[in-house]
Order: C-alpha cells, then sequence, then structure tokens
C-alpha cells in the first residue's frame, strides 16, 4: 500500500463467495461518489476460490493484493493503513434464510475504526452504480451529525446526493414534542436545517422497532445506500439497532465510527440536543 497521510483509497474485500461481485461494484460506486482509487484485496483462507471476483476486479482497472491468514486480522490491517478511507465487505455469505449478519461482518464491525460498507449478496448493483438517495436514521445526537457531515465533506463536489433523515420514535419522544404527529415534522426540518445543513435534504419519521423502520423506509425512498454512526458495544443499545439494520438490510449499509468522525479534523459541531429548542 502506498504511504500516505492522505485517506484517498477504497478497499474491496473480496471473498469467492456470492456477495463478491457486489462488493466490487459497491466499492466502485463509492470510489465515484468520494473520486477516491480503488483497491481490491483478497484474503487466502478456507480454500475460498474468488477467481472470478479478481477477474472483474482486473476488467475494471482495479488492482488485486492477495493476503493469507485470518480474514479479520488481514482485512483490519489493510483499513488500518493511512492511505486507505474505508472498505467495502460483504454482510453474508448465504441469499437465504432469517439474514443474520455473518461472522466476518461482525469482527470487522466490532473492530474497525474506518468507514466500512457492508453488501447484502442479494445486491445487484448496475454497472456505473453510484449511490445518490442516502438514508440517515438520527438520534439526535452530536455523534451522527458530525459522522455525517464528515462523510458529505468527501464526496466530490459534483456528487449532488439526496439525504433524508430518518428519526424513529420507540418509547422516548423529544422534549417539547407533545403531538408527535404534528410537532415532529417541523422539529425534524429544523433539526436538519441547524445541525445537517445543505441541499437536497428531507425529514421522515416512523414509529416502532427501529431496525425495521430504517429498512422499511430505505425501500420506501429508494435509497441506494444507509449511513449510520456507531460508537461503543455492538451488542446493547444504539449497537444492538445498528446490528438489527445491517442484517435487515436489503441494500448496503456504510458504518462510521464516531472515532473516526472526531479524529478526522472537521470543526466541532454546535451543542446539540433533542430538547434544544
Amino acid at each position: 500500500m502506498v504511504s500516505t497521510s492522505r485517506q484517498n483509497t477504497v478497499i474491496a474485500a473480496l471473498s469467492g463467495t456470492p456477495e463478491t461481485g457486489a462488493v466490487l461494484k459497491a466499492a466502485l460506486g463509492i470510489g465515484q461518489l468520494t473520486g477516491m482509487g480503488v483497491e481490491a484485496v483478497h484474503v487466502e483462507a478456507d480454500g475460498c476460490n474468488a477467481k472470478e471476483a479478481v477477474a472483474a476486479a482486473h476488467a475494471n482497472g482495479v488492482r488485486v493484493r492477495h493476503h493469507h491468514g485470518d480474514v479479520v486480522s488481514q482485512l483490519l490491517e489493510v483499513l488500518a493503513s493511512p492511505s486507505v478511507f474505508g472498505a467495502v465487505v460483504g454482510a453474508r455469505k448465504f441469499l437465504a434464510g432469517p439474514r443474520p449478519l455473518g461472522t466476518t461482518a461482525l469482527e470487522v464491525l466490532r473492530s474497525a475504526t474506518k468507514p466500512v460498507v457492508f453488501v447484502p449478496p442479494e445486491v445487484a448493483p448496475a454497472r456505473g452504480f453510484v449511490p445518490r438517495r442516502l438514508l440517515v436514521p438520527i438520534d439526535g445526537s452530536d455523534d451522527v451529525s458530525s459522522a455525517v457531515l464528515a462523510l458529505e465533506r468527501r464526496f466530490r463536489p459534483d456528487a449532488d446526493v439526496e439525504l433524508t433523515v430518518l428519526y424513529v420514535l420507540n418509547g422516548f419522544t423529544p422534549t417539547m414534542v407533545d403531538h408527535p404527529e404534528y410537532d415532529l415534522p417541523a422539529w425534524g426540518e429544523e433539526f436538519v436545517r441547524r445541525h445537517l445543513p445543505g441541499d437536497h435534504r428531507s425529514f421522515e419519521w416512523r414509529t416502532g422497532d427501529p431496525g425495521s423502520a430504517v429498512t422499511d423506509v430505505a425501500q420506501q425512498c429508494l435509497s441506494d445506500l444507509i449511513v449510520l454512526c456507531f460508537a461503543g458495544n455492538i451488542d446493547v443499545g444504539h449497537g444492538a439497532v445498528v446490528r438489527d439494520a445491517l442484517a435487515r438490510s436489503p441494500i448496503p449499509v456504510i458504518v462510521l465510527p464516531a472515532a473516526w468522525a472526531a479524529s478526522s479534523g472537521d470543526l466541532a459541531m454546535h451543542d446539540v440536543s433533542l430538547s434544544a429548542r
């Protein structure tokens, strides 16, 4: 890997399993969205054969690096390179079944300190796929707002993305919101204006299970990519919501570690809280 302090490379993790072709296409799409180069990594383990994926990478002008050893540790080592912005990996191996998050994906999620895109095997991105319609679930925290803005600053100036901002009520309502059906749309629009400023924004809210709401709204809005921020324990609290959304999602999901946004050199956000009205 080229040694540089500039994060200018997106890594596609090729495994030879059903999601590998979608991983490569999604990585190329993220590369187009950010203006970054794409490299592929194939970790030769457990007898996995990625010949077709490697051939497809070469056909798209993508350099492939071959590694040996434990898949997770090798991917994390590559991800730690100063030149690497983030990685694109398969969310799971199987098309059918209850759609749990795969073991490799879960271990990468637990340890990654940079953005990772998780791609389900049923995704079939078209050639030339570039994510334009992004779904951004929020919880009203500084971590989510700053992470999303840090990501957006890495997009090409002509990216022309559309953000759908989603807030899910599951027993908790923002202070000063007495009648959600009337107050939440106005609250959401003000929140977006103040803390996620930019063009082509819209706000949606739902009630119920957050993981289900995220995937339902993504399908309704024809989203190309779900943007989630994560900090802490993946098994509890907000981490469990992130894990659930990843297990359910039929489209790629990019997870932004809160520590990555905090160390990216972005300006500090204004003080934010759900009750600051």
